[in-house]
This record gives structure tokens, sequence and C-alpha cells, in this order.
């Protein structure tokens, strides 16, 4: 009796055949994701050496670039995206809604 793992399982079901076009793009997006990989990597290292306090701007661009392009991915594919990027996402989301202006002009008396 063959031994299913469900999420193997799962995204190998969501797996269809690309035509050259979408084998040529995913295959860019893959080195994009590999090259916004590397970066992110070199930059949580140098957190770790010189402290949070270097995280600007850069940083949550880069995470949205690399994000945008595990999404092109999960479109191209159809198959849902790992555990981590949906991490990534859920908190990326978190921030924008806290960090969205307040529209003070209405007041309630």
């Amino acid at each position: 009796m063959p031994t299913e793992i469900p999420e193997t399982a799962a995204r190998a079901a969501a797996a269809r055949r690309l035509s050259w076009p979408d084998t040529a793009r995913l295959l860019f997006l893959l080195a994009r994701m590999r090259w916004f990989d590397r970066r992110l990597t070199a930059l949580h290292r140098r957190v770790e050496r010189e402290g949070g306090d270097i995280i600007g701007p850069a940083f949550l661009i880069l995470a949205r670039r690399w994000l945008a392009t595990h999404e092109a991915i999960e479109k191209l594919l159809g198959c849902p995206v790992p555990r981590h990027v949906a991490q990534v996402r859920a908190i990326l989301t978190a921030s924008d809604r806290s960090s969205a202006p307040v529209d003070r002009t209405h007041r309630t008396s």
C-alpha cells in the first residue's frame, strides 16, 4: 500500500504542464527569487552583526518584491505558497493595516 504525504500530493495535483513562454517566465522568477533570497540573507547577517538599527525602507521594499515574486510563481503554477511565505504575507498585511493613515477630520460628539 503506497504512503502519500498530503502536502506533496496537493502540490503534485496542482501542477500542470507549462507552455514554453510560461516555462521561461518560471525560470526567470526562480532566478529572481534566488537573488532576493541571497540579498535578504546578507541583510540578515548584517543585522545580526551590527544591530537592528540599520534596517530602513530598503528592507521593506526588498521583502515586498520577494513576496510579489512568490505570488507570481503561485499564480503561474496554481499551487499554494510555502508556509513561510504565507507568514511573511500576514506580517506585512498586518503592518500595512496598523500604519494606515487615520482620518481625524470626522469627529463624533
